[in-house]
């Protein structure tokens, strides 16, 4: 007879309310005190969010001690960040995507993946669920993603800068630090005259356990780098201009 245990980051020991669920240092902690080691039947330990490589290979170096090899193993495929150049985060404890995929021309598919440490965790984090600034930023890398993944490459003598132009995002359920996918359709609302701006729309979806988590829709553009850099620098001179006009 096999048992089941998901295994969570530290940051999320809020969720940590059965013995089907643990985390990291937690069961850990168990399986160096020898709490496994006359237990019958397999230990089959599932990753939810906060549990990369790192911290399975620290969870699996217990279980190589204790020899309990043959009795507790994770299941299913380690999930890897997105790069930077995907996601354009400089840290991968920020980056929130994996395994970004085209599903056909217009949909895209990826798995949300949040690291115990992420940016956004780290002063806001009550309760069991993830608080929804994670998944405002999920929406925001994947659109990043999707143009990094699907449209750069048409254009490959072109640098791009992007931008959110709109964000409608409503929220069915929370979210909790379990496996958990985002979907989204492209709409191409301006893409023939990549040297001045291209428009596009995406329509999110959030899944977690086969329910909606959260939907809505995102606007963003593309801009030349050296158009928007140009045109940023005026906007920022304009409104320190006013500022100091008007606190004259």
């Amino acid at each position: 007879m096999s048992t089941h245990v998901m295994v969570v980051a530290d940051r999320f020991t809020g969720f940590v309310h059965s013995d089907d669920v643990r985390t990291i240092s937690g069961l850990t902690a168990e399986i160096n005190k020898g709490v496994f080691d006359d237990g019958q039947g397999e230990v089959l330990l599932h990753g939810g969010q906060g549990v990369g490589s790192f911290e399975r290979s620290y969870l699996q170096q217990a279980i190589d001690r204790r020899k309990l090899t043959d009795r507790i193993r994770f299941t299913g495929e380690q999930v890897e960040p997105e790069g930077r150049d995907v996601v354009h985060k400089h840290s991968e404890n920020n980056v929130l995507l994996a395994n970004l995929r085209q599903v056909d021309g217009a949909r895209y598919t990826a798995d949300i993946r949040v690291h115990g440490d992420n940016e956004l965790l780290l002063d806001h984090q009550t309760g069991e669920h993830v608080q929804g600034m994670v998944i405002v930023e999920a929406v925001r890398q994947l659109f990043v993603g999707v143009f990094e993944c699907g449209y750069r490459n048409r254009w490959p003598l072109s640098d791009f800068y992007i931008v959110w132009n709109s964000m409608n995002l409503t929220f069915e359920n929370f979210l909790f630090p379990l496996p958990a996918e985002i979907r989204c359709t492209v709409n191409e609302l301006s893409v023939d005259k990549p040297e001045r701006q291209l428009d596009f729309a995406l329509d999110v979806e959030l899944y977690q356990s086969g329910k909606l988590t959260a939907s809505g829709r995102v606007g963003f553009s593309g801009f030349p780098s050296q158009k928007i850099a140009v045109l940023e620098r005026r906007k920022a001179q304009k409104a320190l201009k006013s500022l100091l006009e008007t606190s004259a």
